[in-house]
């Protein structure tokens, strides 16, 4: 899976599980979360380049409109229902103001899927462009060229929509299956052919000789307990797969040993929590002994802190 897949798949689980909230919500009769939407959806359509205010903010409230975007002449109602009269008032209402003449209106379904309307509802309203369900939504956003504005978008929805979890921590296998997943990302990673001298006794005994009797106890120390999650993890991996890994690894650990002046221990540190953070940004708990394993077998096959 790319980064552009994976950011999507995330876009994807977030909306369609607030989607789904709201609905269940609004059954109950709860409606204060279709107040916190409006405020959501603000947000996220600013960050896809709006500048839209909620209205129900303002001294005179807007009728038939919830966020209003004065400079790019964009006004949307964010609702619940998806009934032909809801969407007739809301458009009638609207422009009936001489001032909204000049805007684009379109309606924001946040709980139910847009029909196939048959109403003509005037005022060059178009219901197939300008009533936006949650698949309509994820289509425009799949539809976004720039990567880094699609993950943007993933990393605000990861924070503002939690979803539930029955399971909050992953075992040691499942830590390094991620870790693994996470080094392999980038498949089109450009894999640079140069000669690796693997020759740990050497790198660990003498170029590290500060540190030496410091690596070897850690990884005596974890090989009992995780060496058999780091083999069930890695029994998968293909050729290829494996030499993405390490070149990735190969890079980011000697950046990290450089900014730690050679400090094999430090490095080592810095390397679990930056892989650490970067696998906990799913809101999930995982093995940081677990990865310090698995950093160290790659420390002894010289794929982190490679030798020059």
């Amino acid at each position: 899976m790319d980064n552009r897949q994976t950011y999507i798949s995330i876009i994807t689980k977030r909306l369609t599980y607030l989607q789904k909230e709201v609905e269940n919500f609004n059954s109950l009769n709860l409606t204060d979360i279709n107040v916190f939407a409006e405020n959501f959806y603000r947000d996220f359509f600013n960050l896809i380049g709006f500048k839209f205010n909620n209205t129900n903010f303002e001294s005179n409230n807007f009728a038939h409109i919830d966020l209003l975007d004065s400079v790019n002449k964009q006004a949307i109602q964010v609702t619940s229902q998806n009934d032909n009269i809801k969407i007739k008032e809301a458009i009638d209402g609207f422009f009936a103001k001489p001032e909204n003449q000049y805007y684009k209106l379109q309606l924001l379904l946040i709980s139910k899927d847009a029909k196939n309307y048959r109403t003509k509802f005037g005022n060059n309203f178009n219901h197939k462009e300008d009533v936006l369900d949650i698949k309509r939504l994820l289509a425009i956003i799949n539809d976004i060229k720039e990567i880094d504005k699609i993950k943007d978008i993933a990393d605000f929805l990861n924070k503002n929509v939690l979803t539930e979890r029955r399971k909050t921590e992953c075992s040691e296998v499942e830590t390094i299956m991620e870790l693994i997943n996470y080094l392999s990302l980038n498949k089109n990673r450009i894999i640079i052919d140069r000669t690796v001298n693997v020759d740990p006794t050497n790198k660990i005994e003498n170029r590290f000789s500060e540190h030496s009797e410091y690596l070897k106890q850690q990884y005596a120390g974890l090989c009992g307990k995780y060496n058999s999650a780091l083999v069930e993890a890695t029994s998968k991996i293909d050729g290829v797969e494996a030499e993405i890994i390490a070149d990735f690894l190969r890079d980011e650990s000697d950046i990290i040993l450089t900014k730690e002046n050679n400090n094999a221990k430090l490095a080592l540190h810095s390397l679990v929590e930056l892989f650490y953070e970067k696998l906990s940004e799913n809101g999930l708990i995982f093995n940081k002994q677990a990865i310090k394993f698995y950093l160290l077998d790659e420390l002894i096959k010289c794929n982190v802190f490679p030798n020059k």
